[in-house]
């Protein structure tokens, strides 16, 4: 496993859990913390980055994830972190939380979401998203080839082929890339990154990501530590829904939505990043000063 650290190693620890899965670390996020007060600890997640080896789906799920941050906590000599995550990074996040809470000292999240069915329904299916963009949707149909089964089986059968992988990447990517940014964008994701993350992201779609339906919301009921959320209030790949739910049931939580879509790049949400670390770093600080006193 690939990680790397930034900022102030005596600064508050935080992990980065990327998107995806399989989007690998990027270096940009670093714009979020004043790396003089935080210590940053980037790293991949099994299967993509600089993580080995790549694109396998071998023992490679939710809870193998899990125990790699915990392992990745251990190795670093750390009581507790705050995690900080986007999209897939958010669920990630909390199935850790749900097994490590003692571990967590807060939470930034980004993209908000709970792998339940109806967002799953919302992006692969018809009916959700295809509603807002049937002419990508149409080019992501055409991406899963003809055949037998699902949308989601037909596109696993060409992401195991080598020889249709890449073309079934681009399309699978290609959908999401879509969908990413409130104003339209060109992607320009590199054909390395748009592979791992076709191939992670269908493998860990396919099975629900290893989560029981509710499973996240129902762990976060029992947090006691902060969660900062800041939510696109046009997200189309992770709808709002379920960072409000989220905001709903746990008891520190906090929400800001901005005038923006998925993408953590977008300037509104860039801003309420910044916002959200600088804040969560004042709550620290506070603490730490009535504990002196």
């Amino acid at each position: 496993m690939y990680y790397e650290e930034h900022g102030s190693p005596s600064g508050i620890p935080v992990v980065v859990l990327h998107g995806g899965p399989g989007g690998g670390l990027q270096p940009s996020v670093l714009n979020n913390f004043d790396l003089k007060a935080w210590r940053v600890i980037l790293y991949d997640q099994r299967g993509c980055g600089a993580s080995t080896p790549k694109y396998s789906t071998h023992a490679n799920t939710t809870w193998h994830l899990v125990a790699d941050m915990e392992r990745l906590r251990s190795h670093l000599g750390l009581e507790r972190w705050v995690i900080f995550g986007g999209s897939w990074g958010t669920t990630l996040a909390l199935a850790y939380a749900s097994r490590y809470a003692e571990r967590v000292r807060g939470m930034i999240l980004r993209g908000v979401c709970l792998l339940d069915k109806w967002e799953q329904n919302w992006l692969y299916r018809k009916g959700g998203a295809s509603q807002m963009f049937p002419r990508e949707w149409a080019s992501f149909e055409e991406g899963a080839g003809s055949g037998r089964g699902s949308l989601m089986s037909r596109y696993t059968r060409r992401l195991r082929n080598r020889r249709t992988r890449r073309t079934a990447a681009r399309a699978w990517w290609g959908w999401e890339a879509a969908l990413s940014t409130l104003e339209p964008q060109k992607d320009t994701t590199p054909i390395s990154k748009v592979e791992s993350l076709a191939v992670l992201e269908n493998h860990y779609f396919s099975h629900n990501a290893w989560l029981r339906p509710g499973q996240l919301l129902a762990a976060a009921r029992r947090f006691r530590f902060p969660i900062n959320i800041v939510q696109g209030r046009y997200d189309m790949v992770c709808p709002p829904a379920a960072a409000h739910s989220l905001s709903q049931v746990a008891p520190h939580a906090t929400i800001q939505y901005t005038l923006a879509g998925h993408a953590a790049s977008e300037p509104a949400t860039a801003a309420g990043l910044r916002a959200a670390t600088d804040a969560l770093l004042k709550i620290f600080i506070n603490s730490s000063s009535r504990k002196l006193l």
